[in-house]
């Protein structure tokens, strides 16, 4: 038995990979409107503690990161996610669901479920049709997968917290460097 819960054409592999002009323009205006002067700071200030501690990319800076991509970036998976595992759950326990779902249930997500005896599998699409979680019954559940606006995301942040950390890496080698005009003796005698 197959469930589907579809818009008429459903997306396209393009769109489910996150590869359309759409998609691509929409993920860098998503990304970059989340990398706020604030968050930006945060993270530098991060990196510099980090730096000192000589840790790169502690647990405290991935998890900014992460709060910040899900406020600002990460579509809502939550409620598409809940309302799918009760579905799932419901076609378990009968013989032969006849399950029907309108696009809008799913706050305008959409997606496909199949279930048979040997298992139950369901893919998740954002609205712009790009894939956002999948579940499998066999063993690895709830998957989230990443689009390509939190991917821009994580990486603008990245090369934000390397160029702090290098920074700041930078200077407390510099400060440790004694330099030859305040050493006490800078000259040696040699005999032959």
């Amino acid at each position: 038995m197959q469930i589907r819960f579809l818009r008429q054409s459903g997306p396209s592999y393009a769109a489910k990979q996150g590869r359309t002009p759409a998609i691509q323009r929409d993920a860098e205006q998503k990304a970059q409107s989340a990398m706020t002067d604030g968050f930006v700071s945060q993270l530098q200030q991060q990196a510099k503690r980090d730096a000192q501690r000589g840790v790169y990319m502690d647990g405290a800076a991935i998890q900014l990161q992460r709060a910040q991509m899900r406020q600002f970036v990460s579509p809502d998976r939550a409620g598409p996610i809940g309302q799918t595992t009760a579905l799932l759950q419901q076609a378990a326990r009968q013989k032969d669901p006849m399950l029907e779902l309108l696009d809008n249930l799913l706050n305008q997500c959409s997606g496909k479920i199949q279930s048979s005896p040997q298992g139950q599998t369901a893919e998740l699409y954002a609205p712009n049709g790009e894939i956002i979680a999948s579940y499998n019954s066999l063993g690895s559940g709830w998957t989230e997968i990443q689009t390509k606006a939190e991917q821009k995301f994580l990486s603008a942040a990245a090369i934000v917290y390397a160029q702090a950390f290098r920074e700041a890496r930078a200077e407390q080698k510099a400060a440790r460097v004694p330099s030859l005009a305040s050493s006490e003796d800078s000259s040696a005698e040699f005999r032959a």
